[in-house]
């Protein structure tokens, strides 16, 4: 067998868990904040127009605190995908390997 096949071998045996991604408490930290920033992605509409209302804010406005909340999640997004990116693509890709292997 060749250096490359044993690696991959030893690779596909270990099981990648989240308790993997999250070993340190930095990396627990850009946890948290990518979970968060998923929450601004997906309620940003509705957080943004509690926060207009609670404002007293135009339509216009409106409209413009959602946007500036969804581009607030986006950058916690990105910014915690910097920092979690290769740990969490390998789980990813360890998981969808595991949900795909012929029996």
């Amino acid at each position: 067998m060749s250096k490359a096949s044993d690696q991959a071998d030893t690779s596909q045996s270990k099981t990648r868990s989240l308790k993997d991604l999250v070993n340190t408490p930095f990396k627990k930290a850009m946890f948290v904040v990518q979970i968060i920033s998923y929450i601004l992605i997906v309620g940003s509409p509705a957080i943004g127009a509690v926060i207009g209302n609670q404002l007293d804010l135009t339509t216009a406005q409106i409209g413009g605190v959602i946007l500036g909340v969804f581009i607030a999640g986006e950058v916690l997004f990105y910014g915690s995908l910097f920092f979690l990116g290769k740990e969490l693509l390998l789980i990813i890709k360890s998981k969808m390997r595991k949900l795909f292997k012929k029996k």
